[in-house]
């Protein structure tokens, strides 16, 4: 008789380390359900997950993060994969599996790991998917691999300074109650563009951010700017930075898939109108954050025919956080700071545009309803007035004055002001 046939193996698609006050959280996202058995050690402080008929498509995280010192994995007998989670000191934990939502995705095996505490032992069983998933963000670094992107007089390359900046908002967002992130890469390789925003789709992701940093040939230009698809541009410097980018497969070494460019642009352009207009609301909000960080190149969202934007049913944008060409610009880039400042700021924008439009069945939608919407922030930028603001958000002028505890009406540009949600 013919020997048992075995289903493919589940792959591990990303892993994701989140600290939290209390605990370290590793999540494992998989593309199919698959048990696994977890185990805690004293001797070297360590957490062994083991799964069976199960191989890792995706990277190790590579430093420390909270309890979690590194991670390593290896084969076992019996088709089995064992994850090893090296640990800062002994500790506890606890796991349990989620199963995928209606659309089929969400396998996930989430590890909690308490700092303290003697070495326990469990099996999880598979449980019902949560009834409200977090909003999902791809975030995407530019470039990568042989493909060096912008460099700056001082040498930072592109590829490297994004790519920081991507992890320190991809940190972020997973300690964004109710929202959780994917990385495009999570290290110095390249990805072709059609690919990145393909990796978005297949995960559903509720918004795709592409972070990059400008050069040009003028020394003296800075500042951020953010972009959104169109089939022109809405400026030469925008048509300009688009062919840049969209040169990328090219300098990585792989030329451009598909159909002609005429129809494929026709095709991919007839199907984005759905979520153009996300993207350039999004797109606002971001750049309304990044008005508080630095200097902002555009004031208004630009748009460009971008190749890497064209997920025809995800809201995309791209940030240029800065011109790697100047040499102020290239300096703040180049520290952790800054980095994390940037992040911080396009994280504001995404959490506003989400509290505004919530996607259904999400754990945001569900805290909108219930009316648990936290107070925003708003940046003041040139032009603006206290009276303008509250009529914005319909806010009573007197409300927005008392809440923010502002001698006068008066206003400055970079201001940060409190908008309370009643």
């Amino acid at each position: 008789m013919a020997g048992a046939l075995h289903a493919a193996p589940a792959r591990i698609e990303g892993i994701r380390v989140v600290e939290h006050d209390s605990k370290t959280r590793v999540v494992l996202e998989l593309d199919q359900a698959r048990g696994h058995k977890l185990e805690v050690l004293d001797n070297q402080p360590r957490v062994v997950v083991d799964l069976y008929s199960a191989r890792i498509d995706a990277a190790l995280p590579q430093r420390s993060t909270g309890i979690v010192r590194r991670m390593r994995h290896g084969r076992h007998p019996g088709d089995m994969l064992r994850l090893v989670f090296d640990l800062q000191t002994a500790a506890t934990a606890t796991s349990f599996g989620v199963a995928a939502d209606k659309d089929g995705r969400g396998h996930r095996i989430v590890v909690d790991i308490y700092p303290g505490g003697i070495g326990q032992e469990a099996v999880a069983e598979e449980i019902a998917a949560p009834a409200n998933r977090d909003v999902l963000i791809a975030v995407d670094a530019g470039h990568g691999g042989r493909d060096p992107g912008a460099i700056g007089r001082g040498g930072l390359q592109e590829k490297t300074v994004v790519l920081a900046i991507a992890r320190r908002l991809a940190r972020q967002i997973d300690r964004e109650p109710g929202m959780s992130s994917m990385m495009t890469r999570d290290g110095d390789y390249y990805i072709k563009l059609r690919d990145r925003y393909t990796r978005a789709q297949q995960r559903n992701a509720d918004l795709f951010v592409s972070v990059h940093a400008d050069a040009v040939r003028n020394r003296r230009v800075r500042g951020s700017s953010v972009y959104v698809l169109s089939e022109k541009g809405s400026s030469d410097e925008a048509r300009r930075l688009a062919r840049r980018e969209n040169a990328s497969d090219m300098v990585g070494g792989i030329e451009m898939d598909g159909l002609p460019p005429t129809v494929a642009t026709m095709i991919i352009d007839l199907s984005q109108n759905a979520s153009i207009g996300a993207s350039m609301e999004v797109g606002d909000d971001v750049l309304q954050r990044l008005h508080g960080v630095g200097r902002v190149r555009k004031s208004r969202l630009q748009s460009a025919p971008f190749a890497v934007l064209k997920a025809h049913d995800v809201p995309s944008i791209l940030v240029e956080t800065a011109y790697i060409s100047n040499p102020q610009d290239e300096r703040l880039l180049n520290t952790g700071s800054y980095q994390e400042k940037l992040a911080r700021a396009i994280l504001a924008g995404i959490r506003t545009y989400f509290y505004r439009n919530p996607p259904r069945g999400t754990l945001i939608a569900q805290r909108v309803e219930a009316g648990e919407i936290p107070d925003q922030e708003y940046v003041a930028i040139r032009g603006d007035t206290l009276s303008g603001i509250a009529q914005r958000f319909n806010v009573p002028l007197a409300v927005l004055i008392r809440t923010n505890n502002l001698p006068n009406d008066r206003l400055r540009v970079g201001q940060v002001l409190r908008i309370p949600t009643s």
